[in-house]
């Protein structure tokens, strides 16, 4: 009973702003596309344009998940006499329910809890010889959580993904760790943003919080309002080839709880995470135990609220032809077509543009101009040298919208009332901690010799054994 008073009050919770909210796998069924989850089976009417991301979201071309269930999916629209028409592309979770609580784990049974219910973590995966782990798992006994998973057979709520509660909410911030509001105190919001979190003193630590940096006092958060997220993926510490970190944006609003149903855009190429290219629920990006950025390596975010959601919308949909490309085409990560570059390529076509500069890069340009003639590489590097980091790179990109939220005239420009900044800590586990992202482009073309020689030649490479002293002492002059 217990459970099935806890599965209503979810589903009763996905009616939202008009549209309804509803969980469960994408199937391909007899031509036509349907919802498919424990309840019903629901045929999707759509347009054209959003039927065209379906196929590859339900059968996509390189990814699959390492248990082997699909993806599971939140639709957003509205049921109709022939089904359910969608609103929008679906956004990929960790499972079809949430749950809040301490999670608290019964000694006597090696059981875990969540607010009395019986819970396990899912599935993992050991990427680069480390997995969320027994240190991940103690971690979180005894903290107040959301997590998002399903039930199994015997009724078991099986953790898919687990996030600190209350980290992404619109909601009172909790006081700062002491270290983190003595610095901020000291060096203020600016050099705080730019200089100090990005030191391993803190970007290393494991306390993750959320502070607001601006705020309209005449103009408060509320429930509906719309907002923007700007995160950065730092590097990871059990490997070299994640020193440029990862960037997206994304949207959400705000529930009536406080709390944010949100998502990020998240355009990533063929990997061993499991991740599927394309609008990706906050918990499932940050917290998921394979897919969540925060496994491997620490985030920084900004939320910012009051963003018009027609902009919000050109972003998102501007977004989704790089999605279909990255699910169906097995691609290689370069300077002109990476993360950030689709990234901000839609987000300037809704109009929300970080700060650039450009005409400092014009003189390289046509320097570097004849190595075209040597192909690919020759105009990686004209690239890469002829225009803003800002535009490419992802920590460039990220500290572009920094100065952007932090100067009152643009805030007003994108009527924003209020940013929050978020550290969302690397979750502890055996795997070596990461830090801040590069931004050196020398230190870039230094790094990828590294990861070449050390973690792809079959002649050089090293196991995780002997590769994590050697990236405990390369990655640390990164900060």
């Amino acid at each position: 009973m217990r459970v099935l008073c806890f599965l209503f009050i979810f589903i009763v919770s996905t009616y939202a702003f008009g549209f309804e909210y509803i969980q469960g796998k994408l199937e391909l069924i007899d031509g036509s596309f349907h919802i498919v989850n424990n309840h019903e089976v629901i045929p999707i009417t759509t347009s054209t344009k959003i039927k065209k991301s379906l196929s590859s979201l339900e059968t996509p071309s390189f990814v699959t998940q390492s248990n082997h269930r699909k993806y599971t999916f939140e639709f957003k629209g509205k049921r109709t006499s022939k089904g359910f028409k969608l609103d929008q592309v679906p956004t990929n979770i960790a499972g079809p329910i949430g749950m809040k609580g301490f999670l608290l784990k019964d000694e006597a049974t090696n059981q875990y809890l969540i607010n009395g219910y019986k819970a396990i973590f899912g599935y993992t995966k050991k990427l680069n010889g480390h997995s969320f782990d027994e240190i991940s798992k103690n971690f979180f006994i005894g903290q107040k959580v959301l997590a998002e998973g399903y039930l199994n057979e015997e009724g078991i709520f099986v953790i898919n993904a687990i996030t600190p509660e209350k980290l992404f909410s619109a909601s009172r911030p909790t006081p700062l760790p002491d270290i983190i509001q003595r610095e901020l105190d000291d060096k203020g919001t600016w050099k705080f943003i730019f200089n100090s979190m990005n030191k391993n003193k803190f970007s290393q630590i494991d306390d993750s919080f959320r502070t607001t940096i601006y705020t309209d006092k005449k103009n408060p958060v509320a429930i509906g309002d719309d907002f923007l997220v700007i995160t950065l993926g730092g590097r990871q510490g059990d490997t070299f080839g994640s020193v440029n970190g990862h960037m997206v944006a994304g949207i959400g609003v705000v529930k009536e709880d406080m709390d944010l149903r949100g998502e990020v855009s998240n355009a990533y190429v063929t990997n061993g995470k499991d991740i599927l290219s394309g609008n990706v629920s906050l918990t499932n990006y940050f917290s998921h135990l394979v897919q969540g950025q925060n496994i491997y390596r620490p985030t920084y975010t900004f939320i910012a609220y009051g963003v018009d959601k027609k902009k919000l919308k050109i972003f998102r949909d501007a977004l989704e032809s790089s999605h279909i490309k990255f699910r169906t085409t097995k691609l290689d990560i370069t300077p002109q077509f990476n993360c950030t570059t689709e990234t901000i390529k839609a987000l300037n076509k809704a109009g929300i543009n970080g700060h650039y500069r450009k005409w400092d890069n014009t003189l390289m340009r046509y320097i570097t101009y004849p190595l075209i003639i040597f192909g690919e590489v020759g105009e990686d590097i004209n690239y890469t040298f002829g225009n803003d980091a800002s535009i490419y790179q992802p920590r460039p990109a990220f500290e572009s919208f920094a100065r952007v939220f932090l100067r009152d005239k643009a805030r007003r420009a994108l009527g924003i009332k209020r940013v929050d900044y978020i550290f969302y800590a690397q979750t502890p586990s055996n795997r070596p901690i990461g830090g801040a992202a590069n931004k050196s482009k020398r230190y870039a073309l230094r790094f990828k010799r590294f990861y070449d020689k050390y973690e792809v030649s079959k002649s050089t490479k090293l196991t995780p054994e002997k590769l994590r002293p050697l990236l405990e002492k390369k990655l640390q002059i990164i900060e």
